[in-house]
C-alpha cells in the first residue's frame, strides 16, 4: 500500500484558465484583475495594483465584485477552493 499524502499546497490546476484581465473596484478607484483559475463565477486573480491575489465573484458585465484579497497565493487559493467547493 502506498501512502498518499494531502499535498502541501493547494491543487488550483484543474480551474488553471487562459489569463483574462477583468476590472475590479476599490472604493470608487478601478484596477485591473488578472484572472487565471476560475470555476463558474468564482475566479482566482493577481492584483498589479496592490502586488496581491485576490477571489472574487464575476458578474454578467465581465468586473469582478466582492474581491478579497490575500498576500500569498496560497492564502487566495485556499479561500478559491473553499468557494468552488461550496458551489459544486
Amino acid at each position: 500500500m502506498t501512502d498518499r499524502r494531502r499535498p502541501r499546497y493547494p491543487d488550483i490546476v484543474p480551474h488553471l484558465v487562459f489569463p483574462f484581465e477583468r476590472p475590479y473596484f476599490r472604493g470608487k478607484f478601478r484596477f485591473p484583475a488578472l484572472v487565471f483559475a476560475r470555476h463558474g463565477a468564482v475566479v482566482l486573480f493577481a492584483a498589479e495594483a496592490t502586488r496581491q491575489f485576490g477571489v472574487g465573484i464575476l458578474d454578467d458585465a465581465g468586473v469582478v465584485l466582492n474581491p478579497d484579497h490575500f498576500p500569498s497565493l496560497d492564502g487566495a487559493a485556499n479561500v478559491f477552493l473553499t468557494l468552488v467547493r461550496c458551489v459544486a
